[in-house]
């Protein structure tokens, strides 16, 4: 089995940059060029790109569109993008650039009409869920709600998404480490693949996850590469379930 390995580019003010469990004023700038990024990136192997648009998540509307337009031109590898995607306009620029994947967020909440007629147009959808205490948050992470993930994820199965992003906001940034229990839950109840992303510290948390099973189909890494606590083929051989070195 392998599980793949997404690499994240952060986009904030044009940089790349990482967050602490989403708040914009723990901002750490990681590289100026997010081009180099992605290049950096492929001439690593990467398999997928996961690019994030922050100030288009937190305003409601894509602010870096043009970035990641030209990441999708400077490599070859498939991009699976998020951020501000409230309407169809938005999605239709996105793929037209060929992204391969786009990940909702809000609108998974405020605009389930919105969400169904993306799945039926476009099979990269994916639903980007993000949770703080088993609860769904918005607009950047900014709003709780009051869904439940598992409660929301049945919802969004009905309007034809398939796969799912699911971030655990109290460990993303930190280093602390998988929410593993997390993880395995949804695995149990869940139907759809799903995608880990938040606190992978190290290659034992990409193994714990390897082990969960074929349902968890990938991992978003982003701080810890940029650390160095690993290197991004040490990852995607863990990933592939073979010794990294």
């Amino acid at each position: 089995m392998k599980m793949q390995i997404l690499p994240a580019i952060d986009l904030l003010d044009g940089r790349v940059v990482r967050l602490r469990q989403g708040v914009l004023d723990s901002v750490k700038v990681y590289n100026e060029d997010p081009i180099d990024q992605a290049r950096s990136f492929e001439a690593d192997g990467a398999e997928w790109l996961h690019v994030v648009d922050l100030d288009g998540a937190v305003l409601g509307f894509p602010q870096n569109i043009e970035t990641i337009e030209a990441i999708v031109r400077a490599v070859d590898v498939p991009v699976q993008t998020g951020g501000g995607i409230r309407n169809m306009d938005t999605l239709d620029r996105l793929f037209d650039a060929g992204v391969s994947r786009a990940v909702l967020g809000t609108t998974l909440v405020t605009q389930p009409d919105f969400v169904a007629e993306a799945c039926s147009r476009y099979p990269g959808i994916v639903a980007g869920i993000d949770a703080r205490d088993g609860k769904v948050a918005i607009e950047g992470w900014k709003q709780g709600t009051e869904h439940g993930v598992l409660e929301l994820i049945r919802e969004l199965e009905l309007l034809g998404v398939r796969r799912v992003a699911y971030t655990d906001i109290s460990h993303d940034g930190t280093q602390s480490g998988i929410n593993y229990g997390a993880y395995r839950a949804l695995v149990d109840q869940v139907g759809i693949p799903i995608i880990a992303s938040g606190g992978v510290a190290a290659l034992h948390d990409i193994e714990d996850l390897l082990s969960i099973g074929s349902r968890v189909e990938g991992v978003i890494v982003g701080t810890a590469l940029y650390e160095g606590n690993f290197t991004l083929p040490q990852a995607i051989a863990t990933g592939h379930g073979r010794e990294a070195h």
